[in-house]
């Protein structure tokens, strides 16, 4: 989820280019979830692709709905969804426990889209992103007058390109509260086994939302090291693992 992705052209004179850019929004607002298409935010993208939001509109809108909020803030709790929504709209982690406290308490005191609005519509979102831009993580470059700790962080919640974010455990507690540094060596693959390198196919069918509706199939691949959280957030929506198989 590092790629830079910039609308370059009017969505609705270039479709190809506008799916691009809602598939990019889609992948980094959502940490990189497997959506089924009920949980689309389906009125959001439309309104992108006819013009009347830019890319940071529908960021703000994605992250508005009921699907993010069901994701990130009611399965994980106040302080992991607060640390995610750093990471997904500003593409950073936390710099410290005082932006933590800042943003769990406007939660609980302004309410869920006042969380959400102050990230998509502060200065540093549009310093970095502008309007046309998908925010991405940031540890692929020299950010002026940002810490080491905050890259650090921000490394160390990107948990990979395949990961959903949907884990309830909040990976910063301990050093946000001590203000130290996590170390780089958790993110390395334990044992040197092979085993890490192999990738994986799961064949999923999706819930219907009607009982006159057909599961859908669909196909993952993702390597070794997501092949656990993948499973447990396809299983959290109700999806039938099908198969399983090394590739």
């Amino acid at each position: 989820m590092t790629s830079v992705i910039t609308q370059s052209t009017n969505p609705n004179l270039d479709l190809a280019h506008a799916g691009d850019v809602i598939r990019a929004a889609n992948r980094q607002v959502f940490g990189n979830a497997h959506l089924m298409e009920t949980e689309r935010v389906v009125s959001a993208e439309s309104m992108y692709c006819n013009g009347s939001l830019t890319v940071q509109g529908l960021v703000t809108a994605l992250a508005l709905s009921d699907t993010y909020r069901s994701l990130f803030l009611d399965a994980n709790g106040p302080y992991r969804f607060v640390e995610l929504n750093f990471k997904h709209l500003l593409g950073r982690a936390p710099r410290n426990q005082a932006e933590i406290s800042e943003h769990v308490q406007r939660l609980a005191n302004e309410g869920y889209e006042a969380e959400i609005t102050s990230y998509t519509n502060s200065q540093e979102y549009f310093r970095v992103f502008g309007s046309d831009t998908v925010p991405y993580c940031r540890t692929n470059q020299t950010t002026v007058g940002e810490s080491n700790s905050t890259y650090v962080r921000t490394l160390n919640l990107e948990a990979g390109f395949a990961s959903f974010d949907g884990g309830s455990k909040s990976q910063l507690l301990n050093n946000l509260a001590t203000g130290t540094t996590p170390s780089l060596n958790q993110r390395k693959p334990k044992g040197g086994s092979d085993r890490n390198a192999r990738t994986y196919q799961i064949v999923w069918s999706s819930a219907g939302v009607a009982k006159n509706l057909r599961r859908s199939m669909q196909k993952s691949i993702i390597p070794y090291s997501s092949l656990s959280s993948t499973i447990q957030s396809l299983q959290a929506r109700g999806a039938k693992i099908l198969s399983i198989t090394n590739v």
